[in-house]
């Protein structure tokens, strides 16, 4: 059923139109093309590699494709921020999604323990340390030398310089969806069902499908965007946690 993709398992009026231009934009636009590139980019990399799934929809795209299409048995990295930057709910539901979408997948989760301070929103260098270093140590647990990610060319002039392949020190970063835009995102999500968060749905009205995008809430990394103002309307009940 096409409402597979909705948490809510109902459509509005708003979604469907837009579900109809997305799914529309995958069949004229040649985005199945671009998938079977993904996959032939994506076997060379797995059976060697981790993906990492945030659950925001590049990286559930990039799951979907890699686990149906490429290796179901993949190995999957999930980062848990914690209550003070993902709560509990939409936590909830973005493991769900993972499982859904991977069945057959080996999911590594790993906690951000400083999430459950709500000093968390305000010191981000002490997540990219802890991020990094976790990163660094599953590389060496499971022994993979490549991080499948879903990061894509046309999100900043930065990650379009660096390339589709980017060595880091103790692994190397592989990006299958690189050539993807934000409409080819959006597409395969509708045309697929992949299920993502519901929030999403909310802050693209008020952002556009194009900047709408899942990060960490009420966080002061992004106060030039404008996030934690917009989780404060959006989210407002999430913003003390008891």
């Amino acid at each position: 059923m096409r409402s597979t993709v909705y948490e809510s398992g109902a459509l509005d009026e708003w979604l469907e139109r837009w579900r109809d231009y997305f799914v529309t934009h995958y069949d004229e636009a040649g985005v199945e093309e671009k998938v079977s590139e993904a996959v032939d980019f994506a076997k060379q990399y797995a059976d060697h590699g981790i993906v990492s799934v945030s659950g925001g929809k590049d990286s559930m795209v990039l799951l979907h494709i890699v686990a149906t299409r490429v290796k179901p048995d993949v190995l999957v990295f999930h980062w848990d921020h914690g209550p003070y930057l993902i709560p509990r709910e939409i936590e909830q539901k973005i493991l769900e999604n993972i499982h859904k979408v991977a069945p057959n997948a080996k999911i590594c989760i790993k906690t951000y323990r400083a999430g459950f301070s709500e000093r968390a929103r305000t010191d981000w260098k002490t997540w990219y340390s802890a991020f990094f270093g976790t990163l660094d140590s599953l590389t060496k647990q499971f022994d993979v030398k490549y991080h499948l990610l879903g990061i894509r060319a046309d999100e900043s002039c930065r990650r379009k310089v660096r390339g589709r392949v980017v060595e880091r020190k103790g692994w190397i970063e592989v990006y299958p969806l690189y050539f993807f835009t934000w409409k080819d995102v959006w597409a395969y999500v509708f045309k697929h069902s992949v299920p993502v968060p519901q929030v999403y749905f909310s802050y693209a009205k008020l952002l556009g499908w194009r900047n709408v995008r899942l990060v960490t809430f009420f966080d002061k990394e992004f106060e030039k965007y404008g996030s934690p103002q917009l989780d404060s309307v959006l989210l407002w009940r999430w913003k003390t946690i008891f």
